[in-house]
C-alpha cells in the first residue's frame, strides 16, 4: 500500500484531523528506529485480527441491521488505523508484515455471542496497545499508539453497554 493510498483512506474515513495526525506518524516513522517498526508491525497484526473478527461476525448472519452497522464502522476504524500503520512502516523503510493475529473463536450461534467475541477481540486491541507503548523509542509514536488505544477502550465500552455488562473495565484499569 502507497504512502498516498494510505493517506487517501485514513483522510477520507476521518477527515482533514486524522490526515494530520497521519502525515505526523509517518514524518516520525521515517527515521524511526527499526525496533518501533516492528511495534508497528505487531499493531497491525492486531488490526487485521480485528478487521476479520469484524468481516467473520457480519458472515454470520447473526447480527440486527443496527449491530451490523455499528460492526462496520469498527472495522472502518481498525481498517484506518492498518492504513495509518502500514504508511509509517514504509516510511520508515520497512517491510509491512503480512501476519494476523490469531484468535481463538468461540462458537458463534447468537448475536450476543458475537458480541461478547468482539469485546474480547478489542479488550486484546486496547492491551496490546498498552503494552508496547513504553517499548517505542520515539515519544511521537508511543503518542499515536496512545490515541489508537483510546478508539480501541471506546469499542471495548459500547460493546460493554450493548451486553448490559457495565463497566466495561471493572477494576478502573485497561488490563
Amino acid at each position: 500500500m502507497s504512502i498516498s493510498r494510505a493517506r487517501f483512506i485514513v483522510a477520507s474515513s476521518l477527515g482533514a484531523g486524522a490526515a494530520v495526525l497521519l502525515d505526523r506518524l509517518v514524518a516520525r516513522a521515517a527515521s524511526a528506529d527499526p525496533g518501533d517498526l516492528d511495534t508497528l508491525n505487531a499493531a497491525i497484526e492486531v488490526e487485521r485480527a480485528g478487521i476479520k473478527a469484524y468481516d467473520d461476525a457480519a458472515s454470520t448472519n447473526l447480527l440486527s441491521p443496527k449491530v451490523l452497522s455499528v460492526a462496520l464502522l469498527f472495522k472502518r476504524d481498525h481498517q484506518t488505523h492498518l492504513a495509518a500503520l502500514a504508511a509509517a512502516v514504509e516510511s520508515g523503510g520497512g517491510k509491512v508484515t503480512e501476519g494476523t493475529l490469531h484468535l481463538n473463536y468461540p462458537k458463534l450461534a447468537t448475536e450476543g455471542d458475537v458480541l461478547a467475541f468482539a469485546q474480547v477481540v478489542e479488550e486484546k486491541a486496547a492491551s496490546t496497545y498498552l503494552s508496547v507503548i513504553p517499548e517505542f523509542k520515539d515519544r511521537e509514536l508511543a503518542q499515536v499508539a496512545a490515541s489508537i488505544m483510546g478508539v480501541e477502550t471506546i469499542h471495548v465500552g459500547i460493546l460493554a453497554q450493548a451486553l448490559n455488562a457495565f463497566p466495561p473495565y471493572p477494576s478502573g484499569f485497561v488490563k
